[in-house]
């Protein structure tokens, strides 16, 4: 809570700028860069006066490297990164087994792992590419109030932020690296003279943590819980007969549960419970009066019978474990939450920094869509553009799932009687049913956040007639990945008509990529077309590959003259156009050939050997699909809509969605 303060400024000044970030934090750097990337200027001011050196969150996800790879970003991170898959528990002194946790199937991503990176590595990682832009993160800058200001008939809405910067020292406090989880305000500092600031700008984004001052401010409601346990956090080298494999969860004879995870700096993260809070205990006297060897003692107590010694820290803290949402994510359609600011919990699962980077991306692309006029302003049920930016509400229901996530896993690492039993029955049972118990343990579909799906709203539409598919096809949900082979690129400059005389059923490229090679671009849809190859060959058919060639032509020329993106643009293309198109075809020579006599935008045609890909979007086999269909990806690679068959109507109900909410550049 705020304090009486003496403090006095010495001068005031206003500014203005696009989009104010408050919050320099990982999920503040890349929303600063995704924004960045897409032409859109910034201003991102950070309290504390560095980058911090302690590292609450210690990895990526395969979603977030899949968003990475989309923003162009991915290679530096691999390249500081660690491998991570496994999740090895130790019982009573003994190795009890081990499970792939954060990993999963290559079928369904080339990340079946999690990469081990510490949030200090991560910051510094994208504040350097950041500042590659030409765009710095403002230090010593604290967010003190913020308010949207309504627009009339002369002037728009905008948001008025008053921010300050310490004429001497920062703006930060001995315990603001301690209390992991807080919620309370940062109090005021006394006897302090600022430089005084009001910025306004056409939209706040608010990452300044758990302790949200915009929050607060907006009076926005945090509902959760707290959670009675408290855990103690140590960096640091230590000496122990436990060979950590992965994340290593210990329990020791006493049933208390450490985790320790060697860090890619050579010294290793532990915590380990600490037990119940006491009736009114202040967790920053617990923080005051906590030592190393009060920490030592209680990860002893976990390890026994083995053993463990401390030879150095260069961390140690205490925190509760809170789990809270943020009521809403988007007030007045001006100030969006994301990060620690919107969302809380646990650090099980690592899903705090990693739904806090996918909010980011959520939302970057969506106000450079507005800020840029590629969204419909008005029509007869209202403004298009606030419903558009509405639909990063979506965020709330991905919040809910990583608490719900964290919750069960924290769960399961404090179950007691589960561990005794597993324990009992490694000593008196078979080496199968270890490994059966443990893959019910595994977590690795909900912790690498691949199985996420986005409800209805403008963006994610059912079509309005067709049969609802299967949930694995349905709008909203990740689009799924696999092998394709490229066969032949079909450019608007080709006039050649060469053969694919090689064609059989293998390309002549033979080389194969990952379809998920071919979603790259920050502001850019991208549109599946599956030819499902039988029904092309039926020369009764409307659909036949000579009538789909000119159809999408036609199509894919209308739709660049009427949307265009404006601003400059840096996310692996030379062009501005909002939609690639990509065409998969099964193994028929015939369908290929005809398909590659004519330009199709600027498609290619990828072979889909065994239909594998046209089945992991249902339109395979008997029935409903079998006849192809077109599928458009959301810039995020999400399924935004989707339509069966391949004939001039199924064309006009992509071109009915995109005019549901694009601007037309030639009305």
């Amino acid at each position: 809570m705020s304090s009486s303060s003496s403090s006095s400024s010495t001068t005031t000044s206003s500014s203005t700028t696009p989009i104010l970030i408050s919050g320099g934090g990982p999920v503040g750097l890349f929303q600063a860069l995704l924004l960045t990337k897409l032409g859109i200027p910034v201003r991102i001011i950070e309290r504390a006066s560095s980058i911090s050196p302690l590292s609450k969150a210690l990895g990526l996800h395969a979603r977030s490297m899949e968003i990475f790879r989309l923003s162009g970003i991915l290679d530096r991170f691999l390249e500081r990164g660690r491998p991570l898959t496994n999740f090895t528990m130790h019982a009573g002194g003994r190795r009890v087994g081990t499970l792939p946790v954060m990993g999963t199937s290559m079928e369904n991503t080339e990340f079946n792992y999690g990469l081990l990176l510490e949030q200090e590595k991560t910051s510094r990682l994208l504040s350097e590419l950041l500042e590659d832009l030409g765009v710095c993160v403002e230090y010593g800058w604290e967010l003190m109030d913020t308010k949207v200001v309504d627009g009339d008939d002369v002037e728009e809405t905008y948001v008025e932020t008053v921010i300050r910067r310490s004429l001497s020292g920062d703006n930060t406090t001995p315990e603001d690296n301690m209390l992991l989880g807080g919620v309370d305000m940062y109090a005021e500092q006394k006897d302090k003279e600022y430089e005084i600031q009001t910025v306004r700008s056409k939209y706040l984004i608010a990452c300044d943590g758990g302790r949200s001052t915009v929050r607060h401010k907006l009076n926005i409601g945090f509902s959760g819980r707290t959670l009675e346990h408290k855990t103690l956090m140590w960096d640091g080298v230590c000496e122990t007969d436990i060979v950590p494999n992965g994340i290593t969860a210990v329990t020791g004879t006493n049933n208390k549960t450490m985790i320790i995870l060697p860090l890619t700096n050579g010294l290793t993260r532990i915590s380990v419970e600490a037990g119940p809070l006491s009736p009114n205990e202040d967790i920053s006297q617990t923080l005051e009066e906590l030592t190393v060897e009060r920490f030592q003692a209680l990860a002893q107590e976990a390890a026994h019978p083995s053993t463990f010694k401390v030879l150095s820290t260069t961390w140690l803290t205490c925190f509760k474990i809170n789990e809270r949402r943020a009521d809403q994510f988007v007030y007045k359609n001006r100030i969006f939450l994301a990060g620690d600011a919107a969302h809380i919990h646990s650090p099980a699962g690592g899903q705090g920094l990693n739904t806090g980077l996918q909010d980011a991306h959520n939302l970057a692309w969506k106000l450079a869509f507005v800020l840029n006029g590629l969204v419909k302003e008005d029509d007869e049920k209202g403004r298009k553009e606030a419903e558009f930016l509405e639909t990063y509400r979506e965020r709330e229901a991905m919040a809910d799932r990583a608490i719900d996530v964290s919750s069960k896993l924290l769960q399961k690492n404090r179950d007691n009687r589960l561990i005794a039993r597993v324990v009992r029955r490694v000593l008196f049972t078979v080496g199968p049913w270890i490994a059966k118990c443990f893959k019910s343990f595994s977590f690795a579909p909900d912790v690498s956040m691949l199985n996420v799906r986005y409800h209805a709203n403008m963006l994610n539409r059912p079509h309005s007639s067709q049969p609802i598919p299967s949930a694995d096809y349905q709008v909203g949900v990740r689009a799924q990945d696999g092998t394709i082979f490229p066969i032949f690129p079909i450019l608007p400059t080709t006039t050649s008509t060469a053969t694919l005389s090689t064609i059989d059923e293998k390309p002549i490229n033979s080389t194969n990529i990952r379809l998920h090679d071919l979603f790259i671009g920050l502001a850019r849809f991208h549109i599946l077309i599956f030819t499902s190859d039988t029904n092309l060959l039926t020369s009764s058919s409307s659909s036949t590959a000579a009538a789909l060639t000119h159809i999408a032509t036609h199509f894919v020329t209308q739709w660049r003259t009427k949307y265009t993106y404006t601003s400059d643009l840096q996310d692996g293309y030379a062009d501005k156009d909002l939609f690639k198109f990509h065409f998969l075809t099964t193994s028929t020579k015939e369908v290929t050939q005809e398909l590659s006599k004519n330009p199709i935008g600027e498609g290619k045609v990828f072979l889909d050997e065994g239909a594998k890909i046209h089945k992991k979007y249902g339109f395979e086999g008997r029935g409903v699909g079998a006849e192809g269909g077109i599928v458009v990806l959301r810039p995020d690679s999400h399924i935004g809509y989707r339509v069966n068959g391949l004939q001039d109507q199924a064309w006009r109900d992509v071109d009915q969605y995109l005019a549901s909410f694009l601007a037309s550049q030639l009305e």
